[in-house]
This record gives structure tokens, C-alpha cells and sequence, in this order.
């Protein structure tokens, strides 16, 4: 499949509330009355093409080619408008037609393409970077080809859609991977993930008026406030394969610090004020639970959004495993309570996530600051009703710890990095509800690791 989008400006004025209105993909490229009266008697797209040659080059008019004979079948295409983004799957019965109308013919959208249905999928802070640049120039029409666009546009129809157009796509291979991360990210994302590290790792810290547009070789420049000397610091990101050359950063008076997250930093060798930043452990460090009150709300989201795509393909009929907090934050009991009443419990608006379970699945207690503590079997059918305070709770059978021996709970327990180790992949932690959910494999490898931690 492919995936396309849809400048929304014709000769007409702005055509996206049309598209909207009367479930269209609609463009340009009209014909006079003349060759209108023609096509009528021989309405065929070969016919137009032999026709609007009569007013435009064949070039010029490439884009209603691309819809009438390129888009095909569960392609996706994409339309941005007031600052929102719209998607539409195309259907069987999807086809070009021009329409003769006199309101098509005066908002210049003769050509369109029939039967669609659009979706809203949100602002720019709600759809990744991938897409956001493939709006940028380009024609009419055109295909997106960014890396893991059609991913993202498949899950997001699977997750939004296909329950209402009765149509699903295979599921889509996206998981909290460090190079599907990057592909939603914007390049400001990017950005600021570094400006993040650099103050987690170094204490430097932005100057806000130094982010530019006149500045082009630099992102923006950060001091180091526990420095006697006041001396700049540079950063320069590039998302994507683009590499970076070192080469042109020799005029500036303060060390450099380069990350292109899939390209290269070229003739830096040798020199001291040039660090070059590994964009895994920038990755690392924006999904450790540890720095979430640091990291951009935004980039948070697509985290969220990589571990529910995952639960979104997962065997439905399947057993699964959750890690689930504690609640030790909020309360010095709760998490006691849990495990001598064999209880997985979940409190005030949390309440919702004990509805994650089903009976069959496991429940992996995660204690804030420590990791998992032990694990238990959902045995209840339905969730119950605390009795004393607002929440939800499922009855478990503990595995581990077996003989009640909850003392050494807070020494005995696999952390968030050996969870990570063990498993080789990426969690989002900073939640109630520990995400992407586990498998039957996964589960029984964090059994037989706290199992060996209690000696049994």
C-alpha cells in the first residue's frame, strides 16, 4: 500500500471542507465548457487526459493521474486543514469521476475521487513528525514515502476506523523501538530530547531567545551554570538519515555537541570541542520512568502510543501480562494490602485499568523505585468493588512470593533496567499500567528470575 496527502488549495479558494462535506478527494485541473460537453458523451479518464492536454502540460496536471491511476486499493491519504490532520482509507468502490456540477466547476475540484470517508486524527502535536514533513512543498498530490509513515497510518486506522468501515490492516510492526521512535518524532522532538539530556547528564541549560531561525547552523545555545568561565554551548540534530560535517562549526567559540539519529557526524575526529551524542542513549534516556517529569509531553504521547500499538496486536484471546504500580506514591498500605489479600487493586480514575484484566492473565506487581515485587494469577471472572475506598480490584493467586513471605518484597525484585535486559526491548513505565503488555514467554522469564531472587 501506499500512503498519500492532499495540499487543500485550488484555483478555487481552499477545497478542504468540500472534500470533507461530500466524502471526496477533490482537485483541479478543469476543462471549458467545450471539452466539458465532450467528456460528457465519453466519460473515461482517458478521455480527459486527451482532453486537458487542450489547456495544460502534461506535467502540470500529473497529480490527477496520480489519483485517477495510481492511488489503488487501501492506499491512505492524508489532508491537513485549520490546523487539523484528516486520513481517508480508499474503498472498492473509490473511483475517479468528473464532476460536471456547476459548484465543482466553480470551486475548480472537477476531479475527484468518489466514496471516501475521513477521520480526524488531531492537531500537530497529535500525528508524528513523518507526516508533518511530508506537507512540506511539494504538488497537489503526491506520495508520502518518510519512514514508518505507513505504519502509523495503518495502526492509527485499525485503532480508529476499522470497527466503523469494517475493514482491518494486517497489524502494522510498530513497537517502542528506538527506530520507530525516532520516525514519529518531529525534528524539534529531536531537539529537545538533547537540550533534555544535556541538563540531565551536564546541567547546561537553554537560552530560549538563541532557538532561531537565523541561526541555522546551531539549534540554540546552552550555558553551563556551574562554570566559572561563561562559555557557550552548541547543539546541531538532524532526524533521518542526514549526516552532519563537523567541518563548518570551526568559527564557533564553545564545544559542540552533534546527534543525527540515523545519519553521521563527518570530520570530527580530533577535535575536543566537538562531541558527537549517541541517539540510543538519548532514546534510553526519554523512556526511563526515572526522567518523565523532564520530558516533553508531547514525545511522551508517541511513547504511549508505540507500547498501545503493541497491545493493539496482540492475541485478544490470548493470555497476557501487566505490570501494574503499586499505588506506593499515594499510599503506604495499599501496596501490603494487595499482596496479603491476593488482591490486584486499582484506585479512584485508575480504577478503569483493572477492567486490562481478564481472568487467566498475570498481574506483575511494580513497586514505584524498585520494579516487580511479585506475581500473581487473575482468578475472578469480573472485577470487585473495594470495600472501604473508590476503586476496582481482581482476586489473584500469587506465584511468587509462594509461602507470604512479604518482608523482603523491597530487596527481592527485578528492575526496571533488568526487566529491559531481560526481555531486550523498551517499556513505558511512568504510568499505573505498565506498557506494552507481556506475553506467556515473557511473563514465565520474569517468574523464573524472581523466583531465583527468593532462592526458590
Amino acid at each position: 500500500m501506499k500512503v498519500w496527502r492532499l495540499q487543500k488549495n485550488t484555483d478555487g479558494g481552499n477545497i478542504a471542507d468540500i472534500c470533507l462535506n461530500e466524502n471526496v478527494i477533490a482537485m483541479g485541473w478543469a476543462l471549458n465548457e467545450t471539452d466539458r460537453e465532450i467528456l460528457r458523451k465519453e466519460q473515461s479518464f482517458g478521455k480527459y487526459c486527451e482532453l486537458a492536454l487542450h489547456h495544460y502540460p502534461k506535467k502540470k496536471y500529473s497529480p490527477v493521474i496520480r489519483l485517477a491511476e495510481e492511488t489503488e486499493l487501501n492506499d491512505i491519504v492524508w489532508m491537513r486543514h485549520k490546523g487539523e490532520y484528516y486520513f481517508a482509507r480508499i474503498k472498492e468502490d473509490s473511483h475517479w469521476f468528473f464532476d460536471f456540477s456547476e459548484n465543482a466547476v466553480n470551486s475548480d475540484t472537477t476531479n475527484r475521487l468518489r466514496n471516501i470517508k475521513w477521520y480526524k486524527a488531531g492537531d500537530e502535536a497529535s500525528v508524528p513528525g513523518c507526516l508533518i514533513t511530508g506537507f512540506i512543498r511539494g504538488t497537489t498530490y503526491q506520495q508520502i514515502k518518510k519512514q514508518g509513515i505507513i505504519e502509523y497510518s495503518q495502526m492509527l486506522y485499525n485503532m480508529v476506523a476499522a470497527e466503523k468501515d469494517g475493514f482491518r490492516y494486517p497489524k502494522p510492526e510498530l513497537s517502542l523501538k528506538e527506530r520507530d521512535f525516532w520516525n514519529l518524532l518531529q525534528p524539534s522532538d529531536a531537539e529537545d530530547l538533547l537540550c533534555m539530556w544535556l541538563y540531565k547528564t551536564k546541567g547546561y541549560v537553554v537560552i530560549p531567545s538563541t532557538n532561531k531561525k537565523s541561526t541555522e547552523l546551531y539549534e540554540c545555545v546552552l550555558v553551563d551554570p556551574k562554570s566559572e568561565e561563561y562559555r557557550h554551548i552548541y547543539i546541531q540534530v538532524k532526524k533521518g538519515d542526514v549526516d552532519i560535517n563537523a567541518a563548518s562549526y570551526s568559527d564557533l567559540n564553545g564545544d559542540v555537541y552533534f546527534m543525527s539519529t540515523e545519519g553521521k557526524v563527518k570530520n570530527a575526529d580530533g577535535n575536543k570541542r566537538y562531541i558527537i551524542v549517541n541517539p540510543t542513549l538519548v532514546y534510553e534516556f526519554a523512556i526511563d520512568p526515572s526522567n518523565r517529569s523532564i520530558i516533553p509531553e508531547g514525545i511522551t504521547r508517541w511513547i504511549r502510543f508505540l507500547t498501545e500499538a503493541e497491545n493493539e496486536n496482540m492475541d485478544k484471546s490470548g493470555i497476557k501480562g501487566i505490570m501494574f504500580d503499586t499505588n506506593l506514591s499515594y499510599s503506604e498500605t495499599n501496596e501490603m494490602e494487595m499482596l496479603t489479600q491476593n488482591r490486584v487493586c486499582a484506585y479512584g480514575d485508575a480504577e478503569r485499568y483493572i477492567r486490562s484484566f481478564k481472568k487467566g492473565d498475570y498481574a506483575l506487581f511494580y513497586s514505584k523505585g524498585r520494579g516487580v515485587i511479585a506475581i500473581g494469577k487473575v482468578v475472578s471472572d469480573i472485577p470487585f468493588r473495594l470495600e472501604t475506598e473508590r476503586g476496582l480490584y481482581h482476586r489473584v493467586k500469587m506465584i511468587i512470593p509462594t509461602n507470604g513471605d512479604y518482608e523482603k518484597i523491597h530487596s527481592k525484585y527485578i528492575s526496571a533496567r533488568e526487566i529491559k535486559e531481560l526481555l531486550d526491548r523498551g517499556f513505558y513505565f511512568a504510568s499505573t499500567i505498565k506498557t506494552p503488555f507481556l506475553n506467556k514467554n515473557q511473563v514465565d522469564k520474569l517468574v523464573d528470575t524472581l523466583k531465583r531472587k527468593y532462592g526458590e
